[in-house]
């Protein structure tokens, strides 16, 4: 799907969130478009995309130690069909990648998409 949006990826996982997760999660999508075989962090792990997609990570518990429950989102580019994975690492432990952005901070819209301070509320 060219030129999707943050809104239109919010709205794919939402449909897979509990408004408790929702306003308690920071969502994270990396907008690299992966191709099918590419390599992809899911915590520790390291596997094989299924299709040509996104990674969409969600942080259940961003103000806890890791690890905790969060989820990983495999989206396919041209379905939005989901491949739903739990895991309790997230993707990087250094640096994230620039293709890294927050689209939700606890249930709302970050001031910017780089905005990773876990412990600053948005008003």
């Amino acid at each position: 799907m060219p030129g999707i949006t943050n809104e239109e990826v919010y709205e794919v996982i939402l449909k897979n969130l509990s408004s408790t997760n929702e306003r308690n999660s920071i969502i994270y999508w990396d907008k690299n478009l992966l191709q099918k075989g590419d390599t992809v962090n899911i915590g520790k792990k390291i596997i094989s995309m299924p299709f040509k997609g996104y990674m969409i990570f969600v942080d259940l518990e961003p103000k806890v130690n890791w690890g905790h429950p969060c989820l990983y989102f495999l989206m396919n580019s041209r379905t939005n069909e989901l491949k739903v994975i739990k895991e309790e690492f997230p993707p990087y432990f250094e640096e994230y990648p620039e293709s890294f952005k927050v689209i939700r901070r606890y249930g709302k819209k970050p001031p910017h998409d780089r905005y990773f301070e876990i412990f600053n509320e948005i008003e």
